[in-house]
């Protein structure tokens, strides 16, 4: 009776070991320049989305996990860059309408970047749900901003908003890829 015990467990345990390491491994793979390429086509701007990643210089090194974390570090910057640019652009802004526009996009930001702090936790937990949802809330947030803002001729802001959702997008395209999503 033992010997059998014994060999069902080693069975179900290779078994085990068996079903985990190809998610494991697919995760753990070094991220080539044909992965890349797939993670950035359906982006609105695949140029952006390769150049980005590549931007960074841990990219030829990383695998998707490391990859995400990238994503979610080059939007962090320039989301917080945007968001420093807002509050200058509500206070100088003599347009009392779009003003109150800026400030909606001042709100939007403010949550993202909020929002951002909680995809890093969620990248350290392996959630890569979380950072797909948020990366879904800020393309949706750079919309309404845009939105908002169309009102006036020209805006610096409009530019900016733009890289954010790019960025936002390029964030999104990874965490999908990362989560088999």
């Amino acid at each position: 009776m033992a010997p059998s015990f014994c060999a069902s467990l080693l069975l179900s345990l290779m078994l085990a070991i068996l079903l985990i390491c190809p998610t494991n491994a697919r995760l753990s793979m070094k991220v080539t320049e044909d992965v890349l390429k797939e993670i950035c086509s359906p982006h609105e701007d695949p140029p952006f989305c390769l150049q980005a990643l590549k931007s960074d210089p841990r990219t030829p090194f990383v695998d998707l996990v490391g990859l995400t974390n990238i994503s979610i570090h080059l939007a962090d910057v320039v989301m917080n860059k945007t968001f420093a640019m807002i509050g200058p652009l509500v206070n100088e802004t003599a347009d009392p309408k779009l003003k109150v526009q800026y400030d909606l996009c001042y709100q939007l930001y403010d949550s993202n970047v909020a929002a951002i702090e909680s995809a890093k936790n969620a990248w350290k937990a392996g959630n890569y749900l979380i950072i797909i949802d948020m990366a879904e809330g800020c393309l949706t947030d750079c919309s309404d901003c845009e939105d908002a803002i169309s009102i006036a001729a020209s805006s610096p802001l409009a530019p900016k908003n733009k890289e954010v959702s790019h960025y936002c997008e390029t964030m999104l395209l990874v965490s999908r890829r990362t989560s088999g999503d």
